[in-house]
């Protein structure tokens, strides 16, 4: 049997991991892709076989809190437990660098793999799609664009919810799309914030992050966001099923679930997490 080889992931691969991705038919871009590997270049890996890159895994350290995803293996590959290499490197390196807990959202018919490796399910974590120009009524207009210089008081709110200070995701989602990064204050405080970047097919929501006993927080940055996306595309989030708050806000605006993973968890369970205040997440590759 020929052994993989694994190596760290490089700039160079992008074009590789793309094409992986479009393979799987995941609808990131290849910014998309780009910005996952900036997060954590030295946490990112790439398995090969007689030189050839054969599969990739990323991952995203936010010091309590690990994140791994982007596991794709080439079909021709697929027998050779290279997926559980690669995992097995992914997971070491977060424990090598502290990291306590390691989360990952899983499509069902492979969360076996990570059972395998000690995740356990944790609950589901729905798709939703929806379209712009849904009328809801009794809507405020407390939201506003987020400037840069409030990036950090935004990471602090969103690590109470989100359970890690995630803010080089924040920063980066909001350089590249700051008219669709919306915030909503109560005095002075952050209330709640929405963050929507371009994909594939449309637009993706997330992070969604908001003070769940202001639902009507929620609702106005939603309308806002929505009212930013061209009314002939599409829009694609994630959020967690055991937050019924949110989801029946998110169907109120005329989401429909079309598919769901399951977020799994290795290592410790999390000190300070309060899942019904996402209402969107940032994305199956970093949480």
């Amino acid at each position: 049997m020929d052994y993989a080889s694994i190596r760290l992931f490089e700039e160079k691969d992008l074009d590789f991991a793309y094409e992986m991705n479009v393979r799987e038919q995941w609808n990131d871009t290849k910014a998309d892709i780009k910005r996952a590997f900036n997060f954590e270049p030295n946490g990112c890996f790439i398995a090969e076989v007689r030189g050839l890159r054969a599969a990739h895994v990323f991952t995203v350290n936010y010091g309590n809190l690990g994140w791994i995803g982007l596991l794709i293996v080439k079909p021709e590959y697929r027998k050779m437990e290279i997926a559980t290499r690669l995992m097995k490197r992914a997971i070491d390196n977060l424990v090598h660098c502290g990291v306590k807990t390691v989360k990952l959202e899983a499509v069902p018919q492979i969360a076996g793999l990570y059972r395998k490796l000690g995740f356990i399910d944790e609950y589901d974590s729905l798709r939703l799609i929806g379209k712009p120009g849904r009328t809801v009524p009794h809507q405020s207009s407390h939201a506003v664009v987020i400037q840069n210089e409030r990036i950090s008081e935004i990471a602090e709110f969103d690590a109470e919810c989100f359970g890690a200070n995630r803010t080089k995701v924040l920063m980066s989602i909001h350089r590249e799309f700051p008219k669709l990064c919306l915030v909503s204050y109560d005095g002075s405080k952050v209330a709640g914030y929405i963050m929507c970047r371009k994909a594939k097919r449309g637009y993706k929501i997330g992070p969604f992050v908001c003070n769940p006993e202001e639902p009507q927080t929620a609702r106005d940055l939603l309308a806002k966001c929505m009212q930013r996306i061209s009314s002939k595309t599409s829009i694609y989030l994630g959020v967690p099923a055991v937050n019924e708050g949110a989801v029946e806000i998110l169907q109120e605006f005329g989401f429909e679930p079309y598919s769901k993973s399951i977020r799994m968890r290795f290592g410790r369970n999390l000190e300070h997490e309060r899942l019904s205040g996402i209402f969107a997440i940032g994305g199956a590759m970093k949480g």
